[in-house]
């Protein structure tokens, strides 16, 4: 038989191994030990192959296993079991019955006694085969961390590393492999592997089905960017041992799982060896096997089991043996056949599973070639291929929705501040003392432990979801009370080892340093605004600011602001006057100013924004009588006069984001006015100590243009605060004004202008509504061009398929936003692209001209969908494609979660922005200071 078969199990638990025994998860543990993990012991003592397969255990699996009161616990678990089957020898009457009883009996007693042979320690057999080579073992994330949901690189790599340390530490060696928790993958988690010293991984067979470019043969592994070779699992092969109705443990003589005593006997009878609490749980004792689809359920036969079991064998031989016959082909490398499952399937859910193991490497060392994973890579690494491969998990539809869905969505907001939280307390404390350092290790145990991808698992799953919550919210308390002791410098060792004996996770290792950029950036920012050294005094200009929202750039300056102050800086924004609203208030601690202009209505809007100016200028000057302004952050041309005029007077430093151009907007200069703004627009860079601009295309724009020199403009991209795109219970159906709910809504907003494209999407639709009526478009936003747009839709007979709705309120926009099935930016110019961020952060497919910064925000078909820019064509056909393609619309969505929430956090944009401005406010505070 051309190609091999490689068989991979993973073993893992949660940590739930608590400070005082008799809880009920414990028996989790219990049960995998005397179920599972010794009946694989007894197949690797036995075996005769020299067949191997491979083999995960996850650390929080290793650090129960590990423990030492694990082995009194269990034993009396096991001794329990004993004399109830004692107590059953004298119950039963019925043959079979009896029969069954006696099998246990001797069953447990040959577990207790392999337990005791092996000292209590688990490990120590697992790490005994690996050592003869009967066994290939490898380890996972610190906590079952779902990878691609954590949100900073130094989050991922203490995962990483902390799986490998304590792996290390129980085996005495490094492990080559990784198993990424449920499968998870997404680019960059191949990174960190890599520079751990990790060499390969496990992905679902979608993954490989995917790849860019497309390999030529599906079941070959493969190369990532950063060196991890991906292995790919076999999802029809795996199907029969794992599905529940086509796969073997559903056979009709296997033993019943949901056949147990502790359910059936009399609670006088039974209550001493169910919970304490007088919960009924599993004894273990199941007495009846599967029969097939009938309440009634004959007794169990093990003979006939185990025949089956070696039926089941042979027949998977030769599924495998199909499977390597269909993939052969005429590559370097052989195929390779790879199933993978989760190891408590073998024994607990499927009793004979560690038998049916033993059988297969038993029946198929002349017809198989079995192989590690390992052992392939040593033998074929020069004929594998380098793909890119995006997110996926072997979770439902081959995503994250099990991770992350209604039901737990509300856990990551509580974890990524967790996480943001203890990477800035490293930076600050990173040279306090041992104390401190203790209390830091403990928060991130909790951090990781709260991480533990079983929660949102157990939450989805509705199982034994209350005592996922609890725990959730037990290790979000603990960190968030050390926190407050950090900050009160209450921190005792009693305290400390008050919070650290609930559990004993990890307790031997200290958190290790780690030195990744970003971390370095975090560490000189946050260390040097502890010491109270880099509070700074902000004034921020703007003429955009809320409620006055005409187009990004109040959004961007708000949310901006508002983190500034999170951060401890002191914000006043200086902005236009909006009617109703006070001339001075503070929101979310940012001190707003709104000024009127000596001329309001002018006509002229360049004359206008100089009046405009010139009451900021005079407001600015006012405030700087009694608040010393560490720097000056202007927002585009508008304020360029009144920016230039306070930076001369107050000699401070001047910092300018351009979030678009003159020229970008009209695609060139094309009449006196546009001159004039553009020379207002040089003017302000000129003026400017440092430019920020929020994407590489808008960097390259003004080096162009302006002649401006690289070193002095920063890319700091926008970002988005999930919590402001929020919706409310439903007020009302908005689809029933547009035409019903049974209809494809394309959403769009913005400025009514030229430069937004919205003429393409008439043109879109009105090759659309003959063969696709049912998709209808809404675009909401006020502008010069609005009237004009209305007229078109009228003029082409498309009013019930265009629907221009003019001004809509956040509430609106975010209704729209997230119960749209697309939502599309179809501009020609467009710098960066925040609103593209908000429908991302809504879950909704997002299309976007690939132009501009927006088009560096989406991956074509990962994130969302990219069209030609001016093409209605090209806009037609991928909305064609949404239509007809819900998989598609799901795993944008999923996707497009990841990437805003990992990439364009508010935190981390004002951290950035601030280490621009510190360059220049240390350098004049300096000056101040020896002038003094």
């Amino acid at each position: 038989m051309n190609g091999f078969f490689a068989l991979v199990l993973h073993a893992h638990l949660p940590y739930v191994l608590h400070e005082k025994s008799g809880r009920l998860e414990e028996r989790w543990l219990f049960e995998a030990i005397s179920e599972s993990y010794i009946p694989l012991i007894w197949g690797l003592e036995n075996k005769s192959s020299n067949a191997c397969y491979t083999l995960s255990l996850s650390p929080p699996l290793l650090e129960m296993l590990a423990d030492e009161r694990v082995k009194d616990r269990f034993l009396d678990y096991i001794n329990n079991t004993l004399e109830l089957i004692d107590k059953e020898l004298k119950y039963v009457s019925n043959r079979d019955e009896l029969e069954n009883v006696r099998f246990y009996q001797n069953r447990y007693k040959r577990i207790k006694q392999t337990f005791l042979e092996w000292n209590g320690n688990l490990i120590t057999a697992f790490r005994s085969y690996a050592l003869q080579n009967k066994l290939e073992c490898i380890t996972s994330s610190a906590t079952h961390a779902f990878l691609p949901y954590i949100q900073t690189e130094q989050g991922l790599r203490l995962q990483i590393q902390l799986g490998i340390r304590c792996f290390e530490r129980h085996f005495g060696f490094k492990p080559d492999g990784f198993w990424l928790p449920e499968c998870a993958f997404t680019p960059g988690v191949d990174k960190v592997l890599y520079e751990e010293g990790i060499r390969y991984t496990f992905v679902d067979e979608g993954t490989i089905h995917s790849l860019d470019p497309k390999p030529e043969n599906s079941v070959i592994p493969v190369f990532s960017p950063h060196g991890i070779v991906l292995f790919p699992r076999h999802s029809e092969v795996s199907r029969k041992v794992w599905d529940a109705e086509a796969g073997y443990p559903g056979d009709g003589n296997y033993r019943e799982f949901y056949r147990d005593i502790g359910y059936i006997r009399e609670f006088d009878y039974i209550k001493n060896h169910i919970h304490p609490d007088g919960i009924r749980v599993d004894t273990g004792l199941k007495y009846h096997r599967v029969t097939g689809d009938t309440e009634k359920k004959d007794w169990y036969v093990r003979k006939s089991a185990l025949n089956r079991v070696s039926e089941h064998s042979k027949d998977f031989i030769g599924v495998i043996g199909q499977s390597l016959q269909d993939d052969n082909n005429e590559n370097d490398a052989p195929p390779i056949t790879l199933a993978s499952f989760d190891a408590e399937l073998f024994g607990h859910w499927w009793f004979e599973g560690p038998e049916w193991i033993t059988a297969l490497l038993e029946n198929s060392e002349s017809t198989l070639s079995w192989i590690t994973p390992k052992e392939f890579l040593r033998r074929y690494y020069h004929s594998l291929d380098t793909h890119h491969a995006c997110f996926s998990s072997w979770g439902r539809d081959g995503f994250g929705d099990v991770w992350l869905n209604e039901a737990n969505a509300w856990i990551y907001r509580h974890l990524h501040e967790m996480e943001r939280e203890l990477l800035k307390y490293f930076a600050i404390e990173s040279n306090e003392d041992q104390l401190t350092k203790a209390t830091l290790d403990q928060m991130a145990r909790e951090w990781m432990l709260a991480a533990s991808s079983d929660w949102t698992f157990i939450i989805d799953q509705q199982s034994s979801a209350e005592y996922a919550i609890r725990r959730l919210k037990d290790h979000i308390a603990a960190f968030n009370f050390l926190k407050k002791a950090l900050d009160e410098k209450t921190v005792t060792s009693s305290l400390l080892e008050e919070v650290r004996s609930r559990y004993s996770f990890l307790q031997w290792c200290h958190v290790p340093e780690l030195t990744s950029e970003h971390d370095k950036f975090i560490r000189s920012s946050q260390s040097t605004q502890a010491a109270g050294q880099d509070k700074l005094t902000i004034l921020m200009l703007a003429w955009e600011f809320p409620p006055n929202v005409v187009g990004g750039l109040a959004r961007h300056v708000y949310d901006l602001s508002r983190e500034f102050v999170q951060q401890e800086h002191n914000v006043y924004v200086i902005t236009n006057a909006v009617e109703g609203y006070p001339d001075y208030e503070i929101m979310d601690g940012v001190h707003v100013y709104r000024t009127k202009c000596d001329q309001p209505q002018h006509e002229n809007f360049f004359h206008w924004t100089g009046s405009l100016n010139f009451a900021i200028a005079g407001l600015g000057l006012k405030l700087a009588e009694r608040i010393q302004f560490d720097c000056i952050h202007a927002h585009d041309w508008i304020v360029s006069v009144s920016a230039k005029s306070l930076q001369q007077q107050l000699n401070i430093p001047l910092i300018a984001t351009i979030h678009a151009t003159e020229h970008g907007r009209n695609n060139g200069i094309h009449s006196d006015l546009q001159e004039a703004i553009h020379h207002k627009e040089w003017e302000l860079m000129f003026e400017a100590q440092h430019i920020i601009v929020c994407s590489s295309y808008m960097k390259q724009e003004i080096r162009e243009l302006f002649h401006i020199p690289e070193n002095k403009i920063a890319v700091i991209p926008n970002g988005v605060d999930p919590s402001l795109i929020s919706v409310s219970a439903k007020s009302d159906n908005w689809m029933e004004r547009y035409g019903g709910q049974n209809n494809f809504y394309v959403f769009s907003l913005g400025r009514v202008v030229r430069e937004k494209g919205f003429n393409l999407l008439i043109e879109a639709a009105s090759s659309l509504k003959e063969s696709h009526p049912a998709i209808k478009f809404i675009i909401a936003g006020k502008g010069p061009m609005l009237d004009q747009y209305r007229s078109d839709v009228k003029e082409r007979d498309l009013e019930g398929s265009v629907f221009f709705i003019g001004f809509v309120t956040d509430e609106e926009r975010n209704r729209f936003l997230a119960e749209a099935n697309a939502v599309i930016f179809p501009s020609l110019y467009e710098p960066f692209g925040i609103v593209a961020l908000e429908a991302m952060v809504a879950k909704t497919p997002v299309i976007v001209s690939d132009t501009g910064g927006m088009g560096n925000l989406i991956d074509h078909h990962e994130n969302g969908l990219k069209v030609y820019t001016g093409n209605p064509e090209s806009i037609r056909d991928q909305i064609i494609d949404l239509f007809e393609n819900p998989e598609l619309c799901r795993s944008l969505v999923t996707n497009a979660w990841d990437d805003v929430t990992r990439k364009y956090s508010w935190n981390l944009i004002a951290l950035e922005t601030i280490s621009v401005f510190n360059q220049y406010a240390k350098k004049l505070n300096v000056v101040r200071e020896e002038f003094v």
